[in-house]
């Protein structure tokens, strides 16, 4: 049973779109030829303010019509997707039934894809769904995630915000999968002109590893979501014991990681060549300095649990990024030691002195010659101030 606020049936696309216009229309059109009711479809879309093409076709009314009604906003540039369809879905009200997040290059080819929804979205009466169009080209990751309005309510937004690219609608396959709420609609959708490149794609290989080293966190969002479902304590004991069971099958899978095809999809995908890949951007360091951090916090709980095998894992993975940390490398060399395998500490060790001198002489210097200084600073400015007393 939904609450008073939340409008049944009622469906809000969410997209995000940059400097395409003309295929952004054509999305428009296969939007108004296939929805069954569009005055139960709202759409919502986030511009870059500096995305001059789409903001003047928006002025012109070639993006008028798109067969559901049309929301607009303008914002800033953002380092990922998950910003903009943060922003959209807080902007919409929260009202609606269903979510589902689509590109601008999508158009929807089944007549009738609304009441799809619909129909699935009664299947669930709870409001706790993950549900995914057909897809041709992948079979595991929700490319086009659909969301029921408890599902974001209960986790408290769509995805994870830690990626650049890919991976959301993998972060959140895995959580329906484990959650034992995730299903597949007969909804044919297609890019205009077949799949294409990804903007922001860099570092790949780092970026899968950081996804599979998080998999904690995603069957923490899906017992979440099996405890926020009114079951019996029979069906609620056999979901938890499918969540082990798919955790366990993805957590196998990571260890078929390999950093060369990673890098070989990387060039494959990306938008980007090489020398863009290379130049600094602000947006994607900091991006990529909060998972390395986010992975060092991860090590740093294995280490106080005595598990150093698991923290080497994780601090492993941060040099597959291109921030070194010196913390990291002694983190991982107190690993070491605690592993017995003191040879390999010891030429971490002195790996780390060479772009972080320690310089211990010369501190210990400075130390005695700052505490000399201030210690005499303090004795003259007792002296004057009892000097000027005396006066």
């Amino acid at each position: 049973m939904n609450p008073p606020h939340i409008r049944a049936g009622e469906i809000c696309l969410i997209m995000a779109t940059r400097g395409r216009p003309q295929m952004l229309a054509e999305v428009f059109a296969a939007l108004r030829a296939t929805t069954a009711r569009p005055d139960g479809v709202s759409l919502w879309l986030y511009v870059d303010e500096d995305d001059t093409a789409t903001r003047r076709a928006m002025d012109g009314g070639a993006l008028a019509q798109a067969g559901a009604r049309i929301h607009w906003h303008i914002g800033p540039q953002t380092g990922g997707l998950c910003e903009t369809q943060h922003a959209l879905w807080r902007e919409s009200g929260r009202t609606a039934e269903i979510y589902m997040v689509l590109a601008d290059d999508i158009c929807f080819l089944t007549k009738g894809w609304d009441d799809i929804l619909r129909d699935t979205a009664r299947k669930f009466p709870d409001g706790v769904f993950l549900a995914c169009p057909y897809d041709p080209t992948t079979a595991d990751t929700c490319t086009y995630p659909i969301f029921g309005w408890r599902w974001l309510e209960t986790l408290g937004r769509m995805f994870p915000g830690y990626f650049p690219y890919w991976f959301d609608d993998r972060w959140v396959h895995q959580i329906g999968e484990m959650a034992g709420c995730y299903a597949r609609l007969p909804i044919d959708l297609r890019p205009i002109g077949g799949k294409g490149r990804t903007r922001r794609m860099r570092d790949l290989p780092f970026w899968t590893r950081f996804f599979q080293l998080t998999l904690d966190e995603r069957k923490a969002d899906a017992k979440k979501l099996i405890d926020a479902l009114a079951q019996d304590p029979e069906k609620k004991a056999a979901a938890e014991r499918n969540l082990q069971q798919r955790a366990a099958a993805f957590a196998r899978q990571q260890n078929a990681f390999s950093d060369l095809y990673n890098v070989f999809q990387e060039e494959r995908f990306s938008m980007h060549d090489p020398a863009e890949r290379r130049a600094f951007n602000r947006r994607y360091f900091e991006r990529e300095a909060a998972a390395v951090a986010e992975l060092a916090e991860y090590a740093q709980d294995r280490m106080s649990r005595e598990k150093f095998s698991e923290a080497i894992d994780f601090l492993d993975a941060t040099f597959l990024s291109n921030l070194r940390v010196r913390q990291i490398h002694d983190m991982k060399a107190a690993c070491l030691r605690a592993l017995g395998r003191d040879a390999e500490a010891g030429k971490l060790a002195r790996e780390t002195l060479a772009p972080w001198p320690e310089m211990n002489l010369a501190r210990r210097l400075f130390r005695f010659f700052g505490m000399v200084a201030s210690d005499t600073k303090t004795m003259i400015i007792g002296f004057l101030q009892k000097g000027g007393k005396k006066k």
